[in-house]
């Protein structure tokens, strides 16, 4: 400082001359305590855009938001001789002080709790997107169920009975030969339960195909399971024919009939 005095006897008038930076004022003195709020907000406004710069400058290059990054990049690192001081003037404070330790840690939380939401988000969008995939098979499942017709729906019925005691007792069969077994219903029988075949070669030997699966009576005794001997019972007729076609054909993949309507030759009788 430079001091200039009046005339003797006139009080010496101090004149504080301080280094000027357009829009800083006061660069190098020392605050008294009530201004200190004041100027840590402005501070941390401060820390917290060029924080904020700093990680979407290192996400630009990086791919990867990050504050502690973006504080980095603009010397924003832990100041442990700032950090041992007190500090009690604006020019003595910097990004490695406490107060940029403080700012980072909110801007980590802040940045965790957006992560949190967007994952919330995107579970929210995975969980609808599922459910619509899910009620498009629905509805794509309904629509060709209603394009059956009630023959049909029946006939299915009974084949899935009669696979799960199959299933049960040792034949290794599943829901995915309904097809298969209506397939073979629909040529042999039409769906009738009580269908008689009476002019074949079968029938000219006494011995007639009957039912859904058309077997005539020595094989449906061969193939039948205990408590299902009724030829004309759908479940029963569908297990005997069933049974008969793994014995014989090892499955449906050689049933002659399927073999043929595969081939684009037409169905023949097993």
């Amino acid at each position: 400082m430079a001091r200039h005095r009046k005339p003797r006897g006139q009080q010496p008038i101090v004149y504080t001359v301080s280094a000027q930076a357009p829009g800083y004022v006061g660069a190098h003195r020392a605050e008294p305590d009530r201004t200190m709020p004041k100027r840590l907000s402005a501070v941390a406004v401060a820390v917290g855009i060029v924080t904020g710069a700093g990680a979407a400058a290192h996400a630009m290059t990086s791919g990867a938001v990050n504050p502690m990054a973006g504080g980095a990049d603009f010397g924003g690192l832990p100041d442990e001789h700032a950090r041992a001081g007190k500090v009690d003037t604006v020019h003595s404070i910097d990004l490695g002080s406490e107060t940029a330790r403080i700012l980072r840690q909110e801007q980590l939380t802040a940045l965790q709790t957006f992560n949190q939401a967007s994952g919330i988000a995107q579970d929210g969008y995975s969980a609808r997107q599922q459910a619509a995939a899910e009620k498009a098979a629905k509805d794509a499942k309904d629509a060709e169920e209603a394009r059956k017709s009630p023959t049909q729906r029946q006939v299915e019925a009974w084949a899935r009975e009669a696979i799960a005691i199959l299933a049960a007792n040792g034949t290794p069969i599943t829901e995915d030969s309904v097809d298969e077994i209506w397939t073979i219903v629909q040529k042999e029988s039409n769906g009738n339960p009580n269908a008689i075949n009476t002019w074949d070669s079968n029938a000219a030997r006494g011995t007639p195909s009957k039912g859904l699966m058309q077997c005539i009576d020595p094989t449906f005794q061969a193939y039948k399971l205990p408590g299902h001997g009724d030829i004309y019972n759908p479940v029963d007729n569908i297990i005997a024919g069933v049974r008969y076609t793994y014995a014989r054909y090892g499955g449906f993949g050689n049933h002659p009939g399927l073999v043929g309507i595969n081939a684009g030759t037409g169905y023949r009788g097993y």
